[in-house]
């Protein structure tokens, strides 16, 4: 996908390599060292905020849920349309809707509205008869694992597949992605929804980090998003689904700087199958990582500390991809005028151009991708801390493996952001 995910390079970033490197090691070793000795006891077992019973009174009310389910029907039609009549262009929106407002922009959203995507899920709207737009339950520890397949399919979908840019490659996939959930729904009940549409168990998973959580009775709670985090009772397989998404962005990240460049621009037939091999190693890698990691966390499954990858996931997404939905979405919601490609102009936006004052600013930038970076991490070792304390003593001989495992985090992911 480099005609979409080449914008504003990260391999010339205006900031000293060694210090940035050094400092996101450095920041990790004293949060961990803060974690040890001034974080005794877990703090954030249980949920809790404030309850707000006229805000959930408002979101759930028909208007609000009915206003809500027609402008998402009114875009995925909209998209639909560009998708099967449109044109087989780079320009066609559904391209940057697909690879740019909805994958990217599921992150932001997600972090600002909680699960707001469950409730617009365009598939949930498809099978509203089967009651899948009934709210769902508090607490679901159903397994992710077909969702972290059908991540693990998008992701060779959007950086492996030849013409995976292109309009009728999408729409293959498209299909596919339909009848995978819609089917299994069909057979095996609404509650495959949740455990198998890739982007919503993405937009649940990144949502447990924002302020909105709900009570056992329904009612909004206005809370601390580490809390809301630490005290998931996760998913089955959460760690998988985590892990794939972190060894997406690693595998992005390493096939755009030079030596993966100059190691395959001679492959020609074989590029397909060795980056296929290297998104697979990638994942394997940080699933491998995160295994060594919390072996000494007698006791907690991996699953239960994944919550901790969750920063890490969302830092990273932010970090690499923000500059591309900053300009990229831009332009798809530019093209939304002519979604089939016959010179329309809907809403009046054909001729505008995005605007692209923040790239005036590339030292900003770069601070603010180390920052969430490093930041991630350091939030990922404090709610993995949380939660280990709930079983496992507070020795700094446990928390060895997952302290290296941090650092290797943050420093290759640093290095593969300044192009390695």
């Amino acid at each position: 996908m480099t005609l979409l995910h080449g914008i504003a390079s990260r391999s010339d970033l205006p900031l000293p390599f060694e210090l940035v490197v050094a400092g996101g090691a450095v920041v990790l070793v004293v949060t961990f060292w803060v974690a040890l000795f001034a974080w005794k006891r877990s703090r954030y077992r249980e949920q809790d905020g404030r309850e707000l019973p006229r805000l959930t009174r408002f979101v759930d009310s028909p208007v609000i849920s009915r206003s809500l389910r027609v402008a998402a029907a009114l875009v995925w039609t909209l998209m639909a349309a560009a998708l099967f009549f449109g044109v087989d262009r780079i320009d066609n929106p559904v391209l940057g809707f697909v690879y740019v407002l909805l994958w990217v922009g599921l992150v932001p959203l997600s972090l600002l509205l909680g699960q707001v995507y469950r409730r617009s899920n365009p598939l949930r709207l498809l099978l509203r008869f089967r009651g899948t737009t009934a709210p769902g339950p508090h607490e679901s520890t159903a397994s992710v694992l077909p969702a972290a397949l059908a991540l693990l399919v998008f992701l060779y979908l959007e950086l492996v597949q030849p013409g995976g840019a292109t309009v009728p490659v999408v729409r293959w996939f498209a299909v596919g992605w339909v009848v995978w959930v819609v089917a299994g729904a069909l057979l095996r009940g609404r509650h495959w929804v949740a455990q198998a549409d890739p982007f919503e168990a993405y937009a649940t998973t990144v949502a447990r980090m924002s302020p909105w959580a709900r009570t056992e009775g329904g009612t909004i709670l206005w809370t601390n998003p580490v809390r809301n985090l630490a005290s998931w009772r996760a998913p089955r397989h959460l760690a998988v689904l985590a892990c794939v998404l972190l060894g997406g962005t690693l595998f992005d990240a390493l096939s755009n700087t030079a030596w993966w460049v100059r190691a395959t621009q001679e492959l020609d037939g074989w590029l397909w199958p060795i980056s296929l091999l290297a998104l697979l190693g990638s994942v394997a890698a940080i699933l491998g990582l995160f295994w060594v990691g919390t072996r000494p966390y007698r006791g907690l499954s991996m699953d239960a500390l994944a919550p901790g990858l969750v920063p890490l996931v969302v830092g990273y997404a932010l970090a690499h991809y923000g500059t591309m939905l900053y300009l990229e979405g831009q332009r798809t919601l530019i093209r939304f005028s002519d979604p089939l490609g016959l010179g329309w102009n809907i809403f009046g936006t054909i001729d505008a151009a995005p605007d692209t004052t923040l790239f005036l600013y590339p030292t900003a930038i770069a601070v603010l991708q180390v920052l969430l970076i490093v930041g991630g991490h350091a939030l990922g070792v404090l709610v993995t801390h949380d939660i280990a304390l709930r079983s496992a003593p507070s020795s700094i001989v446990v928390h060895l493996p997952l302290l290296a495992m941090m650092v290797v985090f943050t420093m290759g992911g640093l290095l593969l952001m300044f192009g390695g």
